[in-house]
């Protein structure tokens, strides 16, 4: 059985160096860079960096990141268990209804947890390896039609996946939009609610990569809307811009380049080229 390598940290920054520039740029760092009024222990500044950390994944979500963009399968739904054409199946976070009866996990598994809305759901039918075949989106509602050995179609509303319901059992491959999780908050060292205010570990990493600017830039929105200060639309606006460098600088260039190769020297239908007719 190989050895797994030795686990090696992602070079991403902690919340604590997103903090620190947000007090400098809040000018809360001239007495301390631990500042005086956004600082770790106040029981305001989780909930300040949790919307923060929301804005920052809104806005690069909205503009096409690739991070919350992911892929899951899910093997073994059951087959539907009402053969009127009219009935549905359908898939959340918290069950599956197979058009009679609800199932829970771990009878069936659920939708991720980070899941917003699918984007594209591939199906086949469970006990095989053929390839996924995708599944049509249907918007304005499912087409009522007689039970077959494939769902064909879903519709994604009230928070869950809907569908005919096939006749087998079924697996998917779904790509969805994601989220990343909020940074915890926990008690203080005496772990007692009553008499510490909640606080967030922050030397917690910041799952992406080279977001300190941006970051930090909306917890100054989150701090300068709380004091109704003038700054809080060039602290959005920095913001907003730091998120598109990040969408730039990660994503836009690897989905605009091209390969480049050289032609052939000679080929069918390519005329003359490099001095040889084509043949």
């Amino acid at each position: 059985m190989p050895v797994p390598p030795p686990f090696t940290a992602a070079p991403y920054d902690n919340l604590e160096s997103v903090l620190n520039l947000s007090r400098t740029r809040f000018n809360d760092a001239i007495a301390s860079i631990g500042g005086e009024i956004l600082t770790d222990t106040q029981p305001f500044t989780a909930t300040m960096v949790n919307s923060a950390w929301r804005r920052l994944q809104a806005q690069l979500c909205n503009l096409g990141y690739s991070k919350y963009k992911r892929k899951w399968w899910g093997y073994g739904l059951p087959a539907v268990a009402s053969q009127d054409p009219s009935s549905e199946t359908f898939w959340s976070w918290t069950q599956y209804f197979d058009g009679v009866a609800y199932y829970t996990a771990p009878v069936v598994p659920l939708l991720p947890q980070d899941m917003i809305a699918p984007l594209v759901i591939k199906e086949r039918q469970s006990g095989n390896n053929q390839p996924f075949s995708k599944m049509m989106l249907a918007p304005d509602g499912l087409r009522e039609c007689r039970k077959r050995p494939w769902n064909g179609q879903f519709e994604w509303k009230n928070d869950a996946i809907y569908m005919p319901g096939s006749t087998f059992s079924m697996d998917f491959e779904i790509e969805y939009a994601a989220y990343d999780y909020d940074f915890v908050s926990t008690n203080g060292v005496l772990g007692n609610p009553a008499t510490t205010p909640p606080t967030t570990p922050f030397n917690m990493q910041v799952p992406i990569m080279r977001c300190q600017s941006a970051f930090a830039n909306y917890v100054c929105v989150e701090c300068a809307k709380g004091r109704d200060d003038v700054d809080v639309p060039q602290f959005l606006a920095e913001a907003e811009q730091d998120a598109k460098l990040l969408m730039n600088n990660s994503d836009v260039k690897l989905k605009q380049r091209h390969p480049v190769q050289r032609r052939a020297y000679a080929g069918r239908g390519r005329g003359q080229l490099w001095g040889t007719q084509g043949y």
